[in-house]
């Protein structure tokens, strides 16, 4: 089940785990994630299976109604056991009804050696069971590291112009307003 965390919850996932589970300049501070989450930018979400927390996403609603997964984790005792997928599903049935969902996953050729890439290309191909594509003309970048951009399509069509105004949209919205220390580019 998918349940909305209140700020207080966030601090303990931030504190506990998204300052493990991502590097520093792939995250904002936790003050700027505070005023994203207070001022509707994201939402929080905790996966719970048998009243037990075993991950969590934080998404945004972005323009043309598209959902954007900013962040996305299994806690560390339940990786390996299914949960990411059945958080995708999760959050693929509470949002069935938008154009679709986006993520990001850094890119395999940008890989600091082959361990990470090896990492970065599992990544993907778990993505690419729950049926995410990705985009052949859009990337965005954080400082230095590349991104590919994957949607899981709800609708018909794909217009990549349109998916890439929307994240530009969100991001100098997002990093103007609250993370001015984070440089993007999407192209």
């Amino acid at each position: 089940m998918l349940k909305k965390a209140d700020l207080k919850k966030f601090k303990e996932i931030y504190r506990k785990h998204i300052v493990k589970d991502f590097p520093r300049e792939e995250r904002s501070s936790l003050n700027n994630f505070k005023k994203r989450i207070k001022n509707k930018n994201e939402d929080v979400f905790v996966f719970v299976e048998n009243n037990k927390e075993k991950a969590y996403t934080i998404i945004a609603n972005l323009e043309n109604d598209y959902i954007l997964i900013s962040f996305l984790a299994v806690f560390e005792g339940y990786r390996s056991q299914g949960i990411g997928t059945k958080l995708l599903e999760e959050i693929e049935d509470k949002f069935k009804n938008k154009k679709g969902i986006i993520l990001e996953v850094e890119s395999p050729e940008d890989a600091s050696d082959e361990k990470d890439k090896s990492i970065r290309e599992k990544r993907i191909k778990f993505y690419k069971k729950s049926n995410y594509q990705i985009l052949k003309n859009t990337k965005i970048y954080f400082g230095n590291i590349a991104f590919n951009i994957m949607l899981l399509n709800n609708k018909d069509n794909i217009d990549e112009k349109e998916i890439s105004k929307s994240l530009n949209d969100f991001y100098t919205r997002t990093f103007k307003r609250y993370d001015k220390t984070l440089i993007f580019k999407v192209i």
